[in-house]
């Protein structure tokens, strides 16, 4: 261990991800007692690490910190006890710190994978579909055959809540904001799918809304469009948000023109805090069985090397390349 090297990438002031990445390499130091160490293996660029390194969360965040919330690896040290035998791949979460060779953490943090999923799928088996998950079964006030509305259907996340709420019984109206993203859901089981940007919208709004409205709201987007999609949503409904794509909170007026609907915003982060260890590791389980199953995919556009994290992060913002960014290490 002694001989070896720690290559990471750093981030030591906020700002735009391109211009405060930095790639350095250092001795790796001495692992601290209690944590267990795993050597990395693939890591992903995420929209959520993006939006860290610019700052957006730094009163909770200092300088200097590793990027990356989702990556996979496996145990090369671990404390007795820990039943994290050398060699066990495990998603190390809990903690950002993945664009690295090296991820030191608790063993708590380091969740055990089955041997079905290849590194490729599992490096993306976390934020999304986690999230994904969560959100229809511990989120939402469940009952089968509820009428629920998506917006951003079209991302992978979106996708993602179709295809697990079609397995829960529930019936998705999906919305997206361009004609030519209609066709992407042929093979899926929607009720149907909305253009917001096209002239027929505000009609097939109220469509919805005369036919009986929707029972919950999955909404990524914020912004001036929370009060459109409100209006859909039936006495005492739900409100379920986790993303800012329009860059604009929910307006004060959502809750003085409809004070009866159920609000939430949901954090990923938060639960997988809240909850002890084997609840979280069953729903990563659930998770796999859902990958497994072909319910939840993740497109993958390509992988960069570790040393080639500019490339990487160039990529990630272009926007050219359909589907994740992976980063080997």
């Amino acid at each position: 261990m002694k001989d070896k090297a720690l290559t990471r990438a750093i981030v030591r002031e906020f700002g735009p991800i391109q211009d405060v990445v930095q790639l350095e390499q250092l001795p790796l130091p001495p692992l601290a007692a209690g944590d267990a160490r795993v050597k990395m293996v693939y890591a992903t660029i995420n929209p959520s690490d993006i939006i860290t390194i610019s700052g957006a969360y730094r009163s909770r965040i200092s300088v200097p910190f590793v990027p990356g919330f989702e990556g996979v690896g496996a145990i090369i040290q671990a404390p007795d006890g820990a039943r994290l035998p050398v060699g066990q791949r495990v998603l190390p979460i809990g903690s950002m710190g993945n664009w690295q060779t090296f991820k030191d953490t608790r063993p708590e943090w380091c969740f055990t994978l089955p041997d079905f999923i290849s590194d490729r799928q599992a490096v993306n088996s976390y934020v999304n579909p986690m999230t994904a998950l969560l959100m229809l079964t511990e989120a939402l006030d469940f009952r089968p055959g509820q009428r629920i509305l998506i917006n951003a259907a079209n991302s992978a996340i979106g996708k993602m809540l179709i295809r697990i709420a079609n397995t829960l019984r529930l019936t998705p109206i999906a919305v997206v904001r361009k004609a030519e993203n209609l066709a992407l859901f042929d093979d899926f089981q929607v009720e149907s799918v909305l253009n917001s940007g096209g002239q027929d919208y505000s009609q097939a709004l109220e469509r919805i809304k005369r036919s009986g409205g929707v029972d919950a709201i999955f909404d990524c987007i914020g912004g001036e469009e929370s009060l459109t999609f409100a209006e859909v949503l039936i006495p005492g409904g739900q409100f379920i948000h986790y993303g800012l794509l329009s860059g604009k909170p929910v307006p004060p007026q959502f809750w003085r023109t409809r004070p009866d609907i159920r609000f939430m915003n949901f954090h990923l982060r938060q639960w997988i805090h809240s909850q002890e260890k084997p609840v979280v590791q069953r729903k990563i389980d659930e998770v796999m069985a859902l990958i497994r199953d072909g319910i939840v995919h993740t497109d993958i556009a390509t992988a960069f090397r570790l040393e080639n994290i500019a490339d990487a992060i160039d990529a990630a913002l272009s926007g050219e390349l359909k589907g994740k960014i992976l980063i080997e290490i």
